[in-house]
């Protein structure tokens, strides 16, 4: 048995689980077994834990320290052109949370703090403040953030009910303790203060549920209910300004929130879970075969990303891998598992096959107007089959 990590109900046995190893939101493996569990009180599915989780997140977890511009692909613009995720936040949060002028605000779980720093470019009367759970992200913080408005580890006490504003972009899903988490972010907020959460949608990416720290796979119902356990008045949740995440919208709530669930939406929630963890036992044994079949084969990975890597270990030990592709071009050049990743465009004519490592929801879109995956005689491996 294991408990519900938001509503703290009994959940006897896991929906889905893979041998050893397990694959992180950073393309690492680690020595652990890949569990998912769902819950039928909710609807929130959620992974096992990680051993030692505060360590992986001071010394391990790398968010972004490539290098100085490290980003990532948001969408790809009419004329081709990237649109990079941290543009698309900072956008998304001006908007959302409509700030009143001279507005202090607070990055928590800030990394580099990169959205926010855009935030701050549009609009300079932001006072800014920066937390994270790993001093690696300092040097970042120097020159925007005064010293005095940046920690780390412990949240400082004088920082109780100071902020009119709080972003946490794709942290809620690594922390172990959710609602402890949100209830914590409560009570730095000031009385009528709001806070912005960005969130994976597993409905809407469903590989985000084998990812390893990603503890927590929130679906509407149980992202409600957590809010009303942690002292919030929802006010938005929008699932479409970022396709597969969440951007929730909560005030402070000065009074008691009820907690309340719709029962219909619960039951979906959690049988849309159960579904994904039946597609990826599916997908398991599909890849297992494709590799078998290409055996020998001279093979490439279309994606560096999390379907990417998951691929690579799949099917390194049967073909001859030999490439990454991907849209990227702040990626191409570098090397991923000690491979090179190239533009699809310069695909090397003698590659046999190419495991296409996007999103299924979205993978043939993708590859649609990719010319040079379209010769004859290359074969194309799909996720879903």
């Amino acid at each position: 048995m294991t408990v519900c990590r938001v509503c703290e109900t009994h959940i006897a046995k896991a929906s889905y689980e893979a041998s050893a190893p397990a694959l992180t939101s950073m393309m690492a493996f680690i020595d652990i077994p890949t569990l998912a569990y769902v819950c039928d009180d909710c609807g929130h599915a959620q992974c096992a834990d990680l051993p030692d989780i505060e360590t992986f997140y001071d010394t391990t977890y790398r968010i972004s320290l490539e290098s100085d511009d490290h980003d990532q692909i948001f969408a790809v613009a009419a004329d081709g052109s990237p649109i990079y995720r941290t543009d698309h936040q900072a956008d998304i949060g001006l908007r959302l949370l409509d700030l009143p002028q001279g507005a202090s605000i607070l990055d928590y779980g800030a990394g580099k703090a990169t959205t926010l720093r855009k935030m701050c470019a549009a609009r300079p009367d932001l006072h800014p403040h920066v937390f994270d759970v790993s001093r690696d992200y300092m040097p970042a913080w120097h020159g925007w953030v005064a010293d005095e408005d940046q920690a780390t580890y412990t949240v400082p006490e004088a920082w109780a009910g100071r902020f009119d504003a709080i972003i946490s972009h794709f942290v809620i899903e690594h922390v172990a303790e959710p609602v402890a988490f949100l209830k914590t972010l409560r009570g730095l907020l000031a009385p009528g203060g709001r806070v912005l959460l960005s969130m994976p949608d597993v409905a809407a990416n469903p590989g985000d549920m084998t990812v390893a720290d990603h503890l927590n796979h929130f679906s509407r119902a149980s992202l409600k209910r957590a809010l009303q356990l942690s002292g919030f008045a929802l006010e938005a949740i929008d699932g479409d300004a970022f396709p597969g995440a969440f951007f929730a919208v909560a005030m402070r709530s000065e009074e008691p929130v009820a907690i309340t669930g719709d029962r219909q939406e619960i039951a979906a929630a959690a049988a849309k879970a159960k579904e994904i963890c039946d597609f990826w036992k599916q997908a398991t044994q599909r890849l297992d075969g494709a590799a078998k079949q290409f055996s020998g084969k001279r093979a490439a990975v279309y994606g560096s990303g999390f379907y990417g890597s998951w691929i690579c270990s799949r099917i390194e030990a049967d073909v001859d891998f030999r490439v990454f592709l991907d849209q990227n071009p702040k990626l191409q050049g570098s090397t991923h598992f000690n491979r090179p990743v190239l533009a699809p465009a310069n695909l090397d004519e003698d590659v046999d096959v190419v495991f296409v490592g996007l999103n299924p929801l979205k993978a043939r879109a993708a590859i649609a107007g990719q010319a040079a995956l379209h010769r004859p005689g290359l074969d194309l491996v799909w996720i879903d089959g």
